[in-house]
């Protein structure tokens, strides 16, 4: 990815002086900008400084941590936390739409937006709350802005040259958004309104994504639920038999929640089968000795543990070019599945929608089910819900490191959904929607809104990615003064 820090070779000895002859590189970086057109932070946006003492106001509130924003993407997860369980007695009242800046986290992209209109929206200290435009922009265009490789660059030449490297309101002088000029378009504001769009596009796709993966697993309890044989769900304590069964005191099989999943699931009307009983086959990944770093959604696609989310979602795309590796090649449906550590459990799936090929490293498991593309969703999306991960995790040992064999995740129960009933849940996440034509800046941001909600969670995720990949484009038009046609970024 493009860098805008110039690392000079070379120091005048006035440079030097000018910097209390400090000869930390940090302190000799410079900026790499063309266009003048510049407003700082500090004049553009007013700080929400409204705060609240939970401590004298006791109760529920839906609380926003700095681990909550999403680096990759900006996105924002809220949590339902009661007061007594925050550990300082005063946050920040939060409302939607503000702009939330990680204090410590922000050269990693720690910068989201709120979403959220729930009434009760705090968050810790450590969160900068940008909140009132002071001039007569898009707050939607300082986000874009905001969450582009120019911006964290500068931010990591202020915090590298800081003696404690954490985000202060102070700098926000220092902090520079460009805006677009005649140099860029005839008509300066249709830019910054594109790139406004572009940005509350992305936004809208991770809404929907959230929204879908809360659709599938109400769509995976109801029909469980609503087709039992009985309705009688009692826990027992385990028999000397059970013991003599699994063989096994290491596990969580035993527990209270994981008995009654899997009562649902035996009780369920149209029957259960064992993951075992169907026709697979097991892929092994291994991480290759060398492999060259590149920007180009065509290469091939290395995928690490640190890559695979709750959501059956790539949560970062990291491409490299592989040099003669063979270990690990994903197809078409294939499950991956976290198979030890901290992280045991977590799922993802690979299509060759948009890459090719793809590998993963020897902490995955790839299954591949021979089964239709309809049917290994399902497989896959019941393996990452409840019931299938509380299997998951209570067939794995309980040692000082959690783990997962074959034969663990072989033992998982699936229902036997109906195929009308797996499809609809399928569709859920994977689902192709035309791409849009006749668009412009009027009915941009409405079409593509009523296409996102007919996309499944798997394109909606990869369009993210293209869709961030144009914004980083056009920012860097802006910053360095180059024309811009935009019917090019529809």
């Amino acid at each position: 990815m493009k860098s805008y820090i110039h690392k000079p070779l070379s120091i005048k000895k006035s440079e030097l002086f000018s910097k209390n002859k400090i000869f930390a590189p940090s302190r000799h970086k410079q900026l790499i900008i063309k266009n003048s057109s510049v407003e700082t932070l500090s004049n553009l946006v007013e700080l929400g400084t409204t705060s609240l003492n939970i401590g004298k106001n006791k109760g529920y509130y839906q609380y926003i941590e700095i681990g909550d924003i999403n680096t990759t993407t900006g996105g924002i997860s809220y949590k339902i936390v009661k007061s007594i369980d925050i550990s300082s007695a005063s946050v920040s009242k939060i409302q939607k739409d503000d702009i939330l800046i990680s204090t410590v986290r922000t050269y990693l992209g720690g910068i989201g937006i709120v979403t959220s209109t729930d009434k009760n929206l705090v968050a810790t200290k450590a969160l900068i709350v940008l909140r009132k435009m002071k001039k007569d922009i898009s707050k939607y265009y300082l986000f874009g802005i905001l969450r582009s490789k120019f911006f964290i660059d500068q931010v990591s030449m202020i915090l590298n040259a800081s003696m404690y490297p954490r985000m202060e309101k102070e700098y926000f002088d220092r902090l520079i958004i460009p805006f677009p000029t005649q140099k860029h378009n005839d008509n300066p504001k249709d830019v910054e309104k594109l790139v406004s769009l572009i940005t509350q596009n992305i936004i809208d796709k991770e809404e929907q994504i959230k929204f879908k993966n809360q659709l599938i697993d109400i769509q995976i309890e109801k029909e469980l639920k609503d087709n039992q044989k009985s309705t009688s769900l009692k826990y027992s304590y385990p028999k000397l038999s059970d013991l003599n069964t699994t063989k096994r005191l290491d596990t969580g099989l035993f527990i209270p929640k994981y008995k009654e999943v899997i009562n649902y699931i035996i009780q369920y009307k149209n029957s259960f089968n064992f993951l075992r009983n169907f026709k697979f086959s097991w892929t092994s990944g291994s991480t290759p000795k060398a492999f060259i770093s590149t920007n180009s959604i065509n290469d091939n696609l290395w995928i690490a543990v640190a890559d695979i989310d709750y959501g059956l979602f790539y949560n970062k795309l990291n491409f490299i070019k592989l040099k003669n590796h063979k270990m690990g090649l994903l197809k078409n449906g294939d499950i991956l599945i976290t198979r030890k550590g901290a992280t045991v459990g977590k799922m993802n799936m690979f299509f060759t929608d948009y890459v090719s090929s793809a590998f993963v490293n020897e902490d995955i498991k790839v299954l591949d089910l021979k089964l239709s593309l309809e049917e290994k969703i399902f497989c896959g999306l019941f393996l990452n819900s409840k019931y299938g991960q509380t299997q998951l995790l209570s067939n794995g040992s309980k040692g000082t490191k959690q783990g997962l064999t074959n034969e663990n995740i072989l033992n998982v129960k699936i229902p036997s959904f109906p195929k009308e009933k797996q499809k609809e849940i399928a569709k859920s996440y994977y689902n192709k929607v035309d791409a849009l034509t006749n668009i412009s800046l009027d009915n941009y941001l409405t079409e593509h809104k009523k296409r996102n909600q007919k996309l499944g969670i798997f394109q909606l995720n990869m369009e993210i990615f293209e869709l961030k990949e144009k914004l980083e484009n056009l920012v860097d038009k802006i910053v360095m003064d180059e024309k811009i046609d935009i019917q090019e970024f529809f």
